[in-house]
């Protein structure tokens, strides 16, 4: 009977056996599926921007996943009062509308990266 060869090192066995579980599809898999769940919230979110907008009336925005973080972002006075206007003739409130350009443009952006497809 002629003895195995034993690998003591339990870190380098783990450090092998995660080196070839890399170049598997599961892993391409799973960042693909997560990708692909990431577009379809965006998605959702557009199309329902664009249903309140063809409605004319101010519905509640999505509620974003979590908690939203307070930021301090400052505009000239003629862009917060183009901004009030805007979001007056749509009936919702600037703020509302000003993450609605932000969201929609990051998506935009996201795509023409090609972070997103």
């Amino acid at each position: 009977m002629t003895p195995t060869p034993q690998n003591n090192d339990p870190k380098g066995a783990q450090n092998k056996d995660s080196g070839d579980a890399q170049n598997n599809d599961p892993d391409d898999a799973q960042d693909k599926d997560s990708g692909d769940r990431y577009v379809k919230l965006i998605e959702a979110q557009l199309d329902e921007i664009e249903e309140r907008e063809q409605r004319g009336h101010a519905t509640r925005p999505p509620r974003a996943r979590g908690r939203t973080t307070p930021i301090a972002v400052r505009f000239d006075e003629f862009t917060i009062k183009r901004l009030k206007d805007l979001a007056a003739r749509r009936n919702t409130g600037y703020q509302t509308l000003l993450k609605e350009f932000v969201v929609e443009r990051l998506y935009e952006e996201e795509k023409r990266e090609h972070i997103i497809e």
